[in-house]
């Protein structure tokens, strides 16, 4: 029998296998609410999107768990079967609360007939990683606003977020505005390669995997909405500075290339192209001085928080809560949107620290003791999903 502060908690979303930061957070939220000693069970996707939709790989090279597993897993949704939606919201009627991840409009239907099915009385809750997409249809706010409303509680990541909740007419005691934390476990200190004591650097860009000026990493999923261009830009002003770009094209990656034989920027380019897996991420970030989120828009970025895992600064664009935890010229820098002159400015700032000693050791420095606070983070992520960020602590047996 349960005590008192227990809870049967179901999770439905992406987790394991499923590349992704979604993926990556289901899992570890479903890991932190098992720690806590609530019963936890994900129900997943056997498919989850349209290829149209997500036209890159969407399993794990390997099939190894990067940060563990949920003990209970089930995949039985599929986005073509409304049959498995509302299979799904019955099966889960007995559970203290549903929380359903949230990634974009696409799914306010699957979700709407999987709430249907599991009735009022189970407090129902939604992640909302995307409140409205970062490339909006017309139907997008329709939909979302149907989803939000018919939700016991409303979870977004950053203030943007929450603001755009509240004008989709999200009632303020139904919505928690949360810190998105890291989903990977803290990670030792990486030493940078081939910068031992940060010394001057020369000028010679002959080549990138060796170079020795400022050396800039582009992580993750390539779209529009990122802004890789942007940052292709401001690197043909910035010629003592060298990029990697490392994960999957899901733009037209030839596009990519051709930007970059026209900027003349073939030298100091290097792709690497596909998924990444967790295994090569020290080697990966060993071998920057700074990540750039150059974003055109966008609610928030987990891939901030894996830099800052591996002590590396980090550029971001103003727009959601991609530079929150940033501080200015100390962990890094922030830059307007859109804005390829003060991307350039930014980068050449962090070059000209590459060339004084000890500035970039003292920026790693600071990412490395800034107050990590992923455990708490995590403890009012939790206690969020519970009830108890919003409107009241559930009670055990469903309902308030």
């Amino acid at each position: 029998m349960r005590s008192s502060t227990q809870h049967t908690v179901a999770l439905v979303g992406p987790t394991h296998p499923y590349t992704g930061g979604i993926a990556q957070h289901t899992t570890r939220l479903a890991l932190e609410l098992e720690k806590r000693g609530h019963h936890v069970q994900v129900e997943s996707w056997s498919a989850q999107y349209p290829k149209a939709l997500y036209p890159g790989p969407d399993r794990v090279p390997g099939g190894t768990p990067e940060i563990g597993l949920p003990r209970t897993v089930r995949e039985d949704l599929a986005w073509f079967n409304p049959f498995s939606w509302w299979r799904v919201g019955r099966r889960l009627r007995r559970h203290d609360v549903v929380a359903v991840s949230i990634p974009t409009p696409f799914h306010a239907v699957p979700y709407l007939v999987l709430l249907g099915a599991l009735g009022q009385s189970v407090q129902s809750l939604g992640i909302v990683h995307n409140v409205l997409p970062h490339e909006p249809g017309p139907l997008d706010r329709l939909l979302m606003r149907w989803l939000l409303r018919r939700l016991h509680l409303v979870i977004v990541h950053g203030q943007a977020a929450l603001d755009t909740a509240t004008e989709l007419g999200v009632a303020p005691d139904r919505l928690s505005e949360c810190s998105l934390p890291s989903p990977w476990p803290a990670s030792p200190p990486v030493a940078p390669q081939g910068r031992a004591q940060d010394t001057p650097q020369s000028s010679d860009q002959s080549d990138p995997e060796g170079a020795t000026g400022l050396r800039v990493l582009f992580f993750g999923t390539v779209r529009h909405y990122k802004g890789l261009d942007i940052l292709l830009d401001a690197l043909a002003d910035t010629p003592e500075a060298t990029l990697l770009i490392a994960g999957e094209f899901w733009d037209d990656e030839a596009s990519y290339r051709d930007h970059i034989a026209r900027l003349g920027l073939e030298a100091r380019v290097t792709i690497r192209g596909g998924y990444v897996p967790e295994a090569e991420f020290p080697e990966l970030f060993a071998g920057a001085d700074v990540l750039v989120l150059p974003y055109r828009s966008g609610t928030g970025s987990i891939v901030r928080e894996l830099a800052f895992r591996f002590h590396l600064p980090v550029i971001a664009t103003d727009v959601g809560a991609i530079a929150e935890g940033i501080e200015h010229d100390h962990t890094g820098m922030v830059v307007p949107a859109g804005d390829p002159g003060a991307l350039a400015g930014a980068l050449a700032d962090a070059l000209s620290h590459a060339a004084q000693p000890g500035v970039l050791a003292r920026w790693r420095e600071a990412v490395a003791t800034r107050d990590d606070s992923q455990g708490a983070l995590w403890e009012s992520y939790c206690q969020a999903v519970l009830g108890g960020g919003a409107s009241g602590q559930i009670a055990p047996g469903g309902g308030r």
